[in-house]
């Protein structure tokens, strides 16, 4: 009989959880932001107001160092959210994100400045249909960091097709929610396991300026 174990000790034994540690070209990805989504009178929303703290604390990292940095929102321009597909058969709260209204709009208490670049997608992951992989290869990225909401849903479905794009994931895992707490914990936890790493802000803070630091130093 197979003696209990805690979840983290059966992943490790048995080769889950390795380290995919941070490339030398990272670029920041902010995961919809958006009104919708961190305003908890909101259908889809719920309070992010700390997430957007340490979002901003990773942006501001990001303008210094001069690294890329995307912005995602979900935004439906059909009348009758056809342009949804299937999946507002599934949540009904995504028919709140039609395109003009406040709710596609970057939270304003976000580090969204004039020029910055907002992808614009239909769908969870931030790549399915937009041309992210290609403004990240045109810019030789081998890295993302990812913010963002939800854990479970949007930021889950890019972390796990950055990896399948062949980019490495870091989750700042204080920068990211989820409408509720076990759901964003039990995501955590899996997305370490299986497809990114996951730190706190802080610790991919002192990745990014390390990696500035030993690019200067080459030159």
């Amino acid at each position: 009989m197979l003696m209990p174990y805690d979840d983290e000790n059966l992943f490790k034994e048995r080769g889950f959880g390795k380290q995919l540690g941070i490339g030398e070209e990272v670029a920041l990805v902010v995961v919809d932001l958006i009104v919708g989504f961190t305003r908890a009178d909101m259908p889809m929303g719920s309070d992010l107001t700390k997430q957007i703290e340490k979002t901003n604390e990773l942006i501001k990292v990001a303008r210094t160092s001069g690294l890329p940095i995307y912005f995602t929102t979900i935004s439906y321009d059909e009348e009758d959210v056809a342009d949804a597909g299937i999946w507002v058969n599934k949540m009904e709260g995504l028919k709140t994100l039609r395109s003009g209204t406040e709710a596609v709009k970057v939270d304003p208490s976000l580090d969204f400045q004039k020029g910055d670049s907002l992808i614009v997608k239909k769908y969870a992951s931030s790549f399915f249909g937009t041309d992210l992989v290609s403004k990240l290869i045109k810019k030789r990225i081998d890295t993302i960091i990812v913010t963002g909401a939800t854990t479970s849903g949007c930021v889950r479905a890019t972390v796990v097709d950055a990896l399948q794009y062949g980019f490495t994931p870091i989750v700042a895992e204080d920068a990211v929610g989820d409408r509720a707490q076990k759901t964003h914990e039990q995501s955590l936890f899996d997305m370490k396991q299986k497809y990114a790493d996951v730190k706190k802000t802080e610790e991919i803070i002192k990745d990014m300026v390390s990696i500035q630091g030993s690019k200067a130093n080459t030159l």
